[in-house]
C-alpha cells in the first residue's frame, strides 16, 4: 500500500457516507489544488481544506508535501533533460561548424593552389608573349584568358603591369659602382656635379645647384632620408631640355631606372624589390589618368608608409620609398605632389647659349662622378641622417622636410655653399607654391586689419576684396564677384565665423562681420611673418 493510499484510507465518521473512491479523489484534487498556490500559501488554507473534507490535517499536509516533492523532482528532471538537449544541440552545431571550417580551408587551399598554378602559367605565357609583335598580343591574351577561365580585362591589366615592370628591367647605367679610392670633399663634389650638369643643360645657376644637391641626396637616400622630395623637371613648351636633363641624371644617380607609363602595381612591386632611383618622363597627364600612381607617389614621400596587397591569398606590404624624378610638360601636377616636390622649370636655350650635345651615352666623367658619389655617400650618410640644418624663416612642415637633406649637404660642404643653397630653395619655392584661396583670403584680410581696424563688417570685406578690378575675387571661381556667404565658407575651415560687430558708435547699427582677435592664431599658423619694410608698404597701400 502506498503512502497516498494510507492517507486517503483514513477518514472520520463524518465522511463515511462517501465511497472510498470518491473521498480519495476529492482529497487528491484538493491537495493538488493547494500545491498550485504560491509557495507557502497552502499552509494558510490547509486547515479549512482538512475540515471541509473531514480528514486529519496532518494527513492532508503529508499528501501535499508528497505531491510537492514529486513536482520538484519532475521539474528537476525536466531541466536536466533540457540542459542535456541543449548540450547535444551545441555539440552538433560545433561539429557542423568545424566541418564547415574544414571544408572552407580545403576550398581555400584548393583555390590558392589553383591560383598559384594559373599565375605561374600566366607568367610563362607573358614572358613568351612580350617577345612577340604587339599586334599579336590581343589574340594571345584572349586565348590565355579563355584557357585559364579568367576575365580578359583582368588578364590584360596584369600583362600591362608585367610589361611595365619588364620595361624597367634594364638600368640606364651600371649598378655595380666601385667606390672612389680616396675620401671625397663635399664642396669639390658639388662643384663637379654643377659643371657636368651645366655642360649639357641650360638652366639658371640656382636651379643647377638644386639639381646637384638633389643628386647627392639620392645617394644617401636609403640611409639618411626620412622624407623623399621628388625632383620635377617641367617646361612651358616642348624641346626645352627636360628629356636631356633626365638623361644626364640617369648617369649620375644610384640604380637609375627609366620607365614610361608606369602603373601603380609596377611601381610599388619594382621599387620594393630593387630600391632604384625611378625616372618617369612624359608624365604630362599621368597622375590625372592614373590616380593610383598619384596616391602611391603621395604615400612614398614618407619612409615607412607601405602599401598592402593580396598576393595568392596572403597580405604583402610593399615599400614604394625611393628617389623619384619626373619630367612633364606644363604644371599638370596635383597640388599634393607639388608640395612634395622640388620643381625645376626649364626654358629653351637662346642662340647665344652654348651647351655640349648630349648623346645619351655613358662616359668617363659620368663613371668617375658615380664612383666619387658612392664613396662620399658611404663616408657621410651616417652624419647626415640626424642633421638639423638651418632653415629659412618661412620654411616649415613639408617644405622644411623637402629641403632638410639638401641643406644638410650644403652645410657639410661648408664655405660659401649654405647661403646659395637656402637662396635657391627660397626662389624655387616661391615659383611653385600657389597659396590656396583660403590662404589668399587670410592674407587679404590681414592687410585690411593692418591699417588699424579692430572690427570689419562682412560687407566691408567683400567691398575691399572686389575693389581691385583685376583681382581674383572679382571673378571668384571664374564666375561672379565673391559674396559674403563665400567669404564665410572659406574662413570656416579656419574656425573663423561671423560675429556681431559695431563699425560705428551707434549700437543700433550693429552688423555681422569679424574682429581682429579672431584671426590672431590663423595669421600666426598659416601666414609667414611680414617683414617691417613689407608691412609699411602694405599698410600704405591699404590706406590708399
Amino acid at each position: 500500500m502506498t503512502e497516498n493510499e494510507k492517507v486517503i484510507g483514513f477518514r472520520p465518521a463524518a465522511a463515511q457516507e462517501l465511497s472510498d473512491e470518491e473521498q480519495g479523489r476529492r482529497v487528491m484534487a484538493e491537495a493538488t489544488r493547494l500545491t498550485n498556490l504560491s509557495p507557502g500559501e497552502w499552509k494558510l488554507w490547509i486547515g479549512k481544506s482538512a475540515e471541509r473534507l473531514a480528514v486529519p490535517r496532518a494527513d492532508l499536509e503529508g499528501l501535499v508535501k508528497v505531491i510537492l516533492k514529486h513536482k520538484e523532482r519532475t521539474e528537476r528532471d525536466a531541466k536536466a533533460e533540457d540542459r542535456r538537449r541543449e548540450q547535444r544541440v551545441a555539440k552538433q552545431r560545433a561539429a557542423a561548424q568545424r566541418e564547415k571550417q574544414r571544408k572552407q580551408e580545403r576550398e581555400r587551399r584548393r583555390l590558392a593552389k589553383d591560383a598559384e598554378r594559373k599565375n605561374k602559367e600566366k607568367q610563362k605565357a607573358f614572358a613568351v608573349l612580350i617577345k612577340l609583335p604587339s599586334d599579336r598580343h590581343a589574340t594571345k591574351l584572349a586565348e590565355l584568358a579563355k584557357r585559364l577561365d579568367q576575365d580578359l580585362v583582368a588578364v590584360r591589366a596584369e600583362f600591362s603591369d608585367f610589361c611595365a615592370a619588364e620595361s624597367c628591367a634594364t638600368p640606364i647605367a651600371e649598378w655595380a659602382v666601385e667606390r672612389w679610392r680616396e675620401p671625397v670633399a663635399t664642396a669639390a663634389l658639388l662643384q663637379e656635379l654643377i659643371d657636368k650638369i651645366g655642360k649639357h643643360i641650360v638652366a639658371r645657376p640656382h636651379e643647377i645647384l638644386a639639381i646637384a644637391l638633389w643628386v647627392t641626396m639620392a645617394w644617401v637616400h636609403e640611409s639618411a632620408a626620412t622624407h623623399s622630395a621628388f625632383l620635377v623637371a617641367t617646361s612651358a613648351e616642348p624641346d626645352s631640355g627636360k628629356t636631356t636633363l633626365l638623361g644626364v641624371l640617369g648617369f649620375l644617380l644610384p640604380k637609375p631606372f627609366a620607365g614610361a607609363e608606369p602603373t601603380g602595381p609596377s611601381i610599388y612591386r619594382f621599387v620594393d624589390r630593387e630600391k632604384p632611383t625611378l625616372i618617369v618622363d612624359e608624365a604630362d597627364d599621368l597622375f590625372a589618368r592614373k590616380t593610383d600612381v598619384k596616391h602611391i607617389f603621395n604615400a612614398s614621400w614618407t619612409r615607412g608608409t607601405k602599401i598592402p596587397r593580396q598576393v595568392q591569398g596572403m597580405t604583402h606590404w610593399f615599400d614604394p620609398f625611393c628617389p623619384k624624378v619626373v619630367g612633364l610638360l606644363g604644371m599638370k601636377l596635383p597640388r599634393t605632389l607639388v608640395g612634395r616636390s622640388i620643381v625645376i622649370k626649364l626654358w629653351p636655350k637662346r642662340p647665344d647659349e652654348k651647351v655640349d650635345d648630349f648623346s645619351h651615352a655613358d662616359d668617363q666623367e659620368f663613371a668617375n662622378l658615380r664612383r666619387k658619389l658612392a664613396r662620399w655617400a658611404a663616408d657621410n650618410a651616417a652624419a647626415l641622417k640626424d642633421a638639423t640644418p638651418l632653415m629659412p624663416a618661412n620654411f616649415r612642415n613639408r617644405l622644411a622636410a623637402n629641403w632638410r637633406l639638401p641643406f644638410a649637404i650644403a652645410e657639410l660642404a661648408g664655405g660659401v655653399w649654405p647661403k646659395p643653397a637656402r637662396q635657391a630653395a627660397e626662389r624655387l619655392s616661391r615659383t611653385t607654391r600657389t597659396p590656396s584661396l583660403g590662404l589668399q583670403l587670410l592674407a587679404a584680410i590681414r592687410d585690411m586689419f593692418a591699417i588699424g581696424r579692430m572690427e570689419i563688417t562682412s560687407q566691408q570685406v567683400v567691398n575691399d576684396l572686389n575693389a581691385d578690378p583685376d583681382g581674383i575675387w572679382r571673378e571668384y571661381r571664374g564666375k561672379s564677384p565673391i559674396t559674403q556667404r563665400q567669404v564665410a565658407d572659406l574662413l570656416e575651415q579656419y574656425d573663423i565665423r561671423p560675429v556681431v560687430v559695431h563699425p560705428t558708435k551707434r549700437k543700433d547699427l550693429s552688423r555681422h562681420g569679424y574682429k581682429s582677435e579672431q584671426f590672431v592664431e590663423a595669421f600666426q599658423r598659416f601666414l609667414p611673418p611680414i617683414r617691417t619694410s613689407e608691412h609699411r608698404s602694405r599698410t600704405s597701400k591699404a590706406r590708399n
